[in-house]
């Protein structure tokens, strides 16, 4: 089950070119494909003949022709020539998304297209600004969404999965301050006078105790931001770092992580030692242990409730605003079921 009318992260804007690009998101087949006036399409991956991908097919123009006897479609899904043939019944469009380039990535609405709102995609106003650099990486995970972004949700557990990396062993003593403003949850840690982790020691030349600030926020339907602030009062590190979680089906995920910083501008090194550190270090060590754990859901026909700790606020939090979520949405399809058969 996923929520709908949401905007999703589909894909890095960057991977999109000439050739269509395939994605699922949310359960559904999406191609997306740029024009030749860098129009971004995105459509259901079915040509409305024989059910083929377009995904087969091949960019012309401003459409997107089926690889298998040549039906051309637009960005908004009508077809628009059919081989041999002078006249297109409208019944041969197919369903198009909203879609939305912002920060780097491609937002798709999943929904009724008629509701879709620019205002609620998220605002990511490092990347592209001047005075910043950044990075971005995606990972195909083999896991449900909500456990991908669960884990990001509870620190915690970096003082024991991350200790060769970015793990502080104080954290799990300073429990974590955590507040709802409508449908986002913030979340605030102070660890005062903490040992820095050898990654966080490394890139902020810390010799001695540090003060850590985490302050990070929770979105519908699956984003996170998050701001690190480490210093010693004489030496300062921070970074922003960004992580849309999009659901491919309900045990896979596409996750990225995005990295964003406005120091060390000058010195290259320093966001080619924070990408190896991060993307090739601290993330391999959760996704195991995320797809670990999805295993064993998986192969367990019945487990007991969860037992929660302190330390799980976060979470609990965002369970409780995505099943309000959840209900609203089943009242609003009931309620347009209704209408539907009334009418």
């Amino acid at each position: 089950m996923f929520l709908r009318n949401q905007w999703y992260a589909a894909t890095l804007a960057a991977d999109i070119g000439d050739k269509p690009f395939p994605r699922t998101i949310c359960g559904e087949p999406i191609v997306f494909f740029r024009t030749e006036t860098g129009r971004i399409g995105a459509l259901e991956d079915r040509c409305s003949h024989r059910h083929a991908p377009l995904s087969f097919g091949a960019v012309k123009g401003e459409t997107i022709e089926c690889g298998y006897h040549g039906f051309m479609f637009d960005c908004a899904g009508a077809c628009t020539h059919i081989p041999g043939q002078a006249s297109v019944p409208p019944r041969a469009a197919i369903r198009s998304y909203p879609v939305v380039e912002r920060a780097g990535w491609l937002f798709v609405w999943i929904g009724d297209a008629e509701q879709a709102d620019e205002t609620l995609l998220p605002d990511l106003p490092w990347f592209g600004a001047d005075g910043w650099q950044w990075w971005h990486v995606y990972y195909h995970g083999d896991a449900a969404a909500q456990l991908y972004i669960d884990n990001l949700l509870d620190i915690t557990h970096t003082a024991y999965l991350h200790q060769k990396t970015i793990g502080t062993p104080e954290v799990p003593d300073h429990p974590p301050k955590v507040t709802t403003e409508g449908t986002r949850v913030q979340v605030n840690r102070l660890n005062k006078q903490v040992t820095p982790a050898p990654f966080i020691a490394k890139w902020g030349g810390f010799p001695g105790k540090i003060d850590a600030y985490t302050d990070y926020s929770w979105e519908p339907p699956s984003i996170i931001k998050l701001r690190t602030t480490r210093t010693d009062g004489e030496r300062t590190l921070q970074y922003w770092l960004v992580n849309p979680v999009t659901p491919e089906t309900e045990t896979t995920a596409h996750f990225w992580f995005a990295w964003a910083s406005e120091q060390h501008l000058d010195d290259p090194e320093y966001k080619k030692q924070t990408y190896k550190g991060i993307a090739e270090g601290v993330l391999l060590e959760d996704f195991a242990m995320i797809e670990a754990q999805q295993k064993v859901i998986r192969e367990r026909a019945s487990l007991p409730p969860v037992v929660p700790s302190q330390a799980d606020a976060p979470l609990v939090a965002v369970h409780k605003v995505l099943k309000s979520l959840f209900q609203k949405q089943a009242a609003d399809q009931s309620t347009a079921g209704v209408t539907k058969v009334a009418s």
